[in-house]
């Protein structure tokens, strides 16, 4: 016999789990009221707080009409807590009914505040034409100092005749292969 397992259950919170420090109030979660949040929460949107039950358009990623379902808070922000009319699959697959919303979200694409204009450059920057193939526009050849010669020992010698630069290349086959 097979025992069911209960499913996961919404913890019971009450605001006056936090009375007197608001702060531990948990973000992301779910409250019908804004009683039960912090103070100084900052709504990013232009309008007002919609209403719980309030229909609302939530323009981010085209989801489309909802519906307020609750409130929330998260990085000192209020957000808030609707039901999509029509979720998109790629979370219906996984279950998903509620989602959560910054005021911004809910209303249309526009660009923030202009950025203060840029100041002019003080003075234009003149290109510069370098003549090419100078004998001077190469890295100077410094006399050689003592240590610099690179040791040669192993190459060109009898240990590796491979090397050698009057010597054919063998292929894995074991056949010759002639410089050209």
């Amino acid at each position: 016999m097979l025992t069911p397992v209960p499913a996961p259950q919404q913890p019971v919170i009450s605001p006056l789990d936090w009375a007197g420090n608001p702060q531990q109030c948990p973000p992301w979660v779910g409250f019908p009221s804004l009683a039960g949040l912090p103070a100084g929460l900052t709504w990013s949107g232009r309008g007002d707080v919609p209403a719980i039950g309030a229909r609302v358009h939530i323009y981010l990623n085209g989801f489309g009409p909802a519906q307020v379902m609750a409130y929330f808070h998260a990085e000192g922000y209020l957000g808030v807590i609707c039901q999509p009319d029509t979720m998109p699959v790629r979370l219906q697959q996984h279950g998903v009914t509620l989602g959560h919303f910054f005021g911004r979200e809910l209303e249309p694409y526009s660009p923030g505040p202009a950025a203060p204009a840029l100041a002019a450059e003080v003075g234009a920057i003149e290109p510069v034409a370098f003549p090419l193939n100078q004998s001077n526009d190469w890295i100077p050849d410094y006399p050689p100092e003592e240590g610099d010669e690179l040791v040669r020992a192993n190459q060109h010698g009898a240990e590796h005749p491979e090397t050698r630069p009057d010597a054919g290349l063998v292929l894995a086959t074991g056949g010759p292969f002639q410089r050209s």
